[in-house]
């Protein structure tokens, strides 16, 4: 019972990985697309090319956990721990998920202090700017969510054996 339960949580957090990180590619190509065609920047251009590939990293990894190889279960670790925070403050704003996102923010700059956002898809956002103001603190509870279960669902290692008692 144990195992089908790991095996059914690898797999939700692998669907939410690949989804997501096919929704992100597509978003991220289409912006990019976007830029060029309307001459936009390099740089912005050049950093939706790199969020393209962070989403594609993420489906790639989605894919390989599905297929239970053990590096996506620490590369899956690692882009959900990403997914956690959204943060903003003056000059710096940063939010990623992919596939779906349940934050549960502090937010200066709105009327309501607190307050839950849910969302489908995929999205990064890294802004630079003096424009920012105001502080927005919050965690990505379907990361947290996702982290938890993917923890439950890591392969126990069967080799290790306890080390035997010294003698003296």
């Amino acid at each position: 019972m144990r195992k089908d339960r790991g095996d059914l949580f690898r797999k939700l957090v692998a669907v939410l990985l690949a989804l997501g990180g096919l929704v992100g590619i597509i978003i991220a190509l289409m912006s990019e697309t976007a830029m060029l065609s309307s001459s936009g920047r390099a740089f912005n251009t050049a950093l939706m090319g790199f969020f393209a590939f962070l989403f594609g990293f993420s489906g790639w990894t989605g894919v390989d956990l599905w297929r239970n190889k053990t590096h996506a279960f620490q590369w899956a670790q690692v882009l959900l721990v990403a997914q956690i925070p959204i943060i903003s403050f003056p000059g710096l704003a940063y939010h990623f998920y992919t596939g779906m996102v349940l934050y549960l923010q502090y937010d200066q700059t709105s009327s309501t202090i607190f307050s839950f956002q849910a969302q489908l898809g995929s999205a990064i956002g890294f802004r630079i700017s003096s424009s920012i103001e105001g502080f927005v603190f919050g965690i990505n509870l379907i990361a947290v969510i996702a982290l938890y279960l993917l923890g439950k669902a890591h392969p126990q290692n069967e080799n290790v054996q306890a080390m035997p008692a010294a003698s003296i």
